[in-house]
Formats: C-alpha cells, structure tokens, sequence
C-alpha cells in the first residue's frame, strides 16, 4: 500500500498546484498550466501502469471470482479516466489558453475533481481488494438447527 500512497501523493501534489493556478480569480499562466499538466500526464501514466501491472493483473489471474471482477472493473474505470484525462490533454496542448480561459477554467476544475474522486475510490476499493477476505474466504454464518419435535 505504501506504493500505492506515494503515487497517489505525487499526483495529489500537482492537482494542488493546479488548484492555485486555476481559482476564480487567477490570471491564466500558460507556461505553467502547461508544464503542470505534462508532469501530471507523466505521474499518471507511472500510477495506472503500477495498478495495471502490480495490482489489478495478479488479482483478476490469481484472486478469488469475487476480487477478480472488481478489479477488472476498477481497471475498466481506470482506462475510462485515463482516457478522458488524455483527451483533455490533446485538447489543450496547442490551445489559447488566455483566450479561452472563461472555459478552460472550469473545465479543467471539474476535470481535476473528478481525478481526485476516483483516486478515493481506487484507494477505498484496493484496500477492500487487498485487506478484506475474499467471499469464498469467509465462512459461512452458523444457524442453529431447527429440530422438529413429533407429537
């Protein structure tokens, strides 16, 4: 988990970088918007290489069915937030940024948000992946017999 948490720590540092440079009242830096987004990139493709690689793979080739499907899921959601961070990055990488601050702003606040909300998960679900007993592992809750008494 400690490698789980740095990676997670690099990319927290640079979204509250971005935070300063995005707030209502800032004036738009493009050389550092830019330099900030490319380190970004950079941390996040290492993060969801270790995931893929370290986490996700092993469990969905070795796990128990029920950790197996949850992370090929959280791995299906991963792609879908890599993905769209990639997309925004091609947006951007050539565009005006002062020019269009009005909607990049914003667009990039909620982008940013929405990285951070699925990193929370990623983490709560890991820890339930690599922490918590698998369904098969747990045992099966003990009943009392019922006994049927004949008159």
């Amino acid at each position: 988990m400690a490698r789980l948490d740095e990676h997670q720590a690099r990319a927290l540092a640079v979204i509250r970088r971005g935070d300063r440079l995005l707030t209502p009242d800032a004036e738009p830096d493009p050389r550092l918007l830019s330099q900030s987004r490319w380190e970004l990139t950079r941390i996040l493709t290492a993060y969801k290489a270790f995931k893929h690689h370290e986490l996700f793979d092993p469990i969905i080739r070795n796990g128990a069915p029920d950790k197996a499907r949850l992370a090929e899921q959280m791995k299906r959601e991963c792609e879908a937030m890599g993905a769209e961070f990639l997309a925004h990055v091609a947006r951007c990488t050539n565009l005006d940024i002062v020019a269009h601050w009005t909607s990049y702003r914003p667009a990039v606040v909620k982008l940013l948000a929405r990285v951070q909300a699925h990193m929370a998960r990623e983490r709560w679900v890991v820890d339930g992946l690599l922490l918590a007993p698998s369904a098969a592992d747990r045992p099966l809750p003990v009943r009392p017999a019922r006994i049927a008494v004949r008159a």
